[in-house]
């Protein structure tokens, strides 16, 4: 059943400039020989579309007439392994199947009308199912978060209007409590739990993601200034406000069941910091371009892109701290906007209407061509202009 809910109704928010303890103030040193100048790779691996079947890479389908290709915005994976929710620059969500990749249905139609007063009007932004995938959860421009209920077809749980755009969303581990951020400081703390709550800010006019820890006692948020801040999503305390980033933070993900928070900003740069600690246990440029969205593939991986139209697979070594760059994903033509991760396959979506499936398995890569270069079937692609 639908029931639409006044924003003021759900907000659970704290303010939090007074809270910051002394002894997360300063700035968290790096580790030695963790600021690497250069771009780190060795071995390099350039593993290409080509060398992946045809299959794993889709367009997906206009809904209107009038529109010639879709951009992918948005992936979100469904935790069951039955669905890939893919939003698109048409504001419409879709449904494929995470096997086949097959688009099963959609999410609005993109207008929004009287009519069809269902889904979203503008460019979607962010996707996120629960921990138990009965929910999805969407958000973007226009200000809209719509939470779909999996359990009664996809149909519109609840929705807040009202807000400003929305960049990104993220429900709590178990459930209870959803967070989203977007273009100036406010942070939107939804709670199943009634009652009158304060308001929350940031000290960043520009928010772009949000992510709880595993164990839901913490919850990182980044944008803009550079400045990671990490709360207790229980009471609204600041935990921590560090300035680990000289550029925009643009996406964020915690390692899997750990303190771990790795991200990455428009400077090229990819980092592993510490909740707990407050140690910056890795920081490397891994690109010259600006990354934007990154992927947790296992304990040991990472996938991130952004600008330059690679998805970079950045490794962990042996030393539980360095990072280099052990392969690259090259098929794109056009900055990548989004990545999702599970099972060992990377999807990815961006600005060249593509979504994109890559499977890491070893047996899957042994049967791959590694081509060391661009793939020799087709001529190579120029970066695109920026």
């Amino acid at each position: 059943m639908r029931n639409t809910i006044n924003r003021r109704q759900l907000l659970v928010a704290l303010a939090t400039t007074s809270l910051v303890s002394p002894a997360w103030n300063a700035t968290a040193a790096p580790p030695a020989n963790a600021n690497g100048g250069g771009l780190v790779g060795e071995p390099i691996q350039l593993i290409t579309a080509n060398d992946l079947p045809e299959a794993r890479v889709v367009r997906l389908p206009p809904v209107d007439e009038t529109v010639k290709q879709v951009v992918v915005t948005s992936i979100a994976i469904d935790p069951r392994g039955e669905w890939l929710a893919v939003a698109g620059d048409d504001h419409v969500i879709r449904l494929l199947r995470l096997e086949t990749l097959q688009v099963v249905r959609t999410l609005g139609d993109g207008h929004r009308s009287a009519s069809s007063p269902i889904g979203h009007s503008d460019m979607i932004r962010t996707l996120a199912f629960d921990a138990t995938g009965s929910r999805l959860a969407s958000a973007g421009n226009d200000g809209r978060l719509i939470i779909w209920d999996r359990n009664d077809d996809f149909s519109v749980l609840q929705e807040i209007g009202s807000a400003p755009a929305l960049a990104c969303v993220s429900f709590s581990p178990a459930g209870d409590q959803m967070v989203a951020v977007g273009f100036d400081k406010e942070v939107f703390l939804i709670s199943n739990q009634a009652g009158n709550h304060e308001r929350l800010f940031c000290d960043c006019n520009d928010l772009r993601c949000c992510v709880y820890r595993a164990d839901g006692e913490a919850l990182a948020i980044a944008g803009r200034d550079g400045h990671l801040h990490l709360f207790d999503p229980r009471t609204g305390k600041l935990i921590a406000d560090q300035h680990l980033h000289q550029r925009r933070v643009r996406d964020l993900a915690f390692m899997p069941n750990s303190d771990i928070l790795v991200s990455v900003d428009e400077d090229g740069v990819i980092m592993r910091w510490d909740t707990r600690t407050n140690e910056v246990l890795s920081q490397q440029t891994i690109t010259s371009g600006r990354l934007f969205s990154l992927a947790i593939v296992d304990s040991h991986r990472i996938a991130a892109a952004g600008s330059d139209d690679v998805i970079h697979l950045v490794d962990l070594a042996d030393d539980g701290r360095s990072l280099y760059v052990a392969g690259q994903l090259r098929g794109h033509v056009g900055s990548v906007a989004t990545l999702a991760a599970v099972d060992g396959m990377v999807f990815s979506g961006g600005f060249d209407a593509t979504l994109r499936r890559w499977d890491l398995n070893q047996n899957a890569i042994a049967d791959s061509k590694i081509a060391l270069g661009n793939d020799g079937s087709s001529p190579a692609s120029e970066p695109t202009p920026r």
